[in-house]
């Protein structure tokens, strides 16, 4: 009698047992990796998809998320119902936490922006190196350490976004798609864009995809940044080879457009593209 209730009791067990496993996965892993490129110590979280721990062959791909915390959250929000859908696939999120005092511009601007700080002292953008810690330390580590398979996304919100831009011409094929919410341009936008511009124009059969988005209540330079960067689109993206999308989000405001436009970003570029089998 004993052995037909643990039977019975089993399948129970082995639900509940996915479950937590499950549970675990979407929670925040976090870790530090010291960067030789930018003489730091730099942390990032890792946000694994529902059903990792249940099926260790597969493979995901990942969405390397700028200001993370809090967007990579927002984007694992956004990615998870998709997924179950069966509209993506399921993504690991990879969240850089941004450096504070005077480090997010640093890591973000690209190295042709040049100007003085508040009290005098000379700013150069060092895109370029972030660029790299990126490409030759964050993403070698996460490969080596998590189930990986290309797509590679990046996502960059407000400066971000400039840096989403940049990595146009400095990687062109590192990132699959690229995710440019908010771009906050309105200091140096014609040099901004006129290096998207000038990206594009030389670059052909580029296969991937670029994504733009700005919130409906969001202020005035960061719309005029948005059509800045949307008429560059419009006007070289099919040359290069480059799938885009720009859409306005209804009733999202700066802080909120990240979570409210991940949905409609994630489901226009897996759109067409068939999800691994399960």
């Amino acid at each position: 009698m004993i052995g037909r209730v643990i039977a019975r009791a089993l399948p129970a067990i082995a639900v509940v047992l996915a479950a937590a496993a499950d549970a675990g996965a979407q929670a925040a892993l976090t870790a530090n990796l010291t960067s030789s490129v930018l003489g730091e110590v730099r942390a990032y979280t890792v946000r694994l998809p529902e059903g990792y721990a249940r099926e260790p062959q597969r493979r995901y791909p990942v969405v390397y998320v700028l200001d993370g915390p809090p967007l990579d959250e927002h984007t694992a929000q956004g990615a998870r119902p998709l997924a179950a859908a069966g509209q993506a696939p399921g993504l690991i999120v990879v969240g850089i936490p941004n450096m504070q005092r005077g480090g997010r511009a640093r890591d973000f601007l690209p190295p042709f922006l040049k100007f003085a700080r508040r009290d005098g002292s000379p700013f150069t953008g060092g895109a370029d190196r972030f660029l790299r810690f990126i490409r030759d330390e964050l993403v070698p580590r996460i490969e080596r350490d998590y189930r990986t398979t290309r797509p590679r996304l990046l996502v960059g919100h407000s400066l971000g976004a400039i840096f989403v831009s940049y990595s146009v011409g400095a990687a062109p094929s590192f990132f699959d798609a690229r995710f440019a919410h908010s771009p906050a341009i309105w200091r140096d936008e014609d040099a901004i864009a006129g290096d998207l511009a000038r990206s594009l124009s030389s670059a052909r059969g580029l296969g991937s995809f670029f994504y733009l988005s700005v919130g409906e209540k969001e202020g005035g330079g960061l719309g005029e940044g948005y059509a800045k960067f949307h008429t560059v689109l419009r006007t070289h993206a099919a040359a290069a080879g480059l799938r885009w999308r720009a859409e306005i989000t209804p009733g999202a405001v700066h802080e909120t457009n990240v979570a409210r436009s991940t949905p409609s970003a994630l489901r226009a570029y897996f759109a067409g593209m068939t999800p691994p089998k399960r």
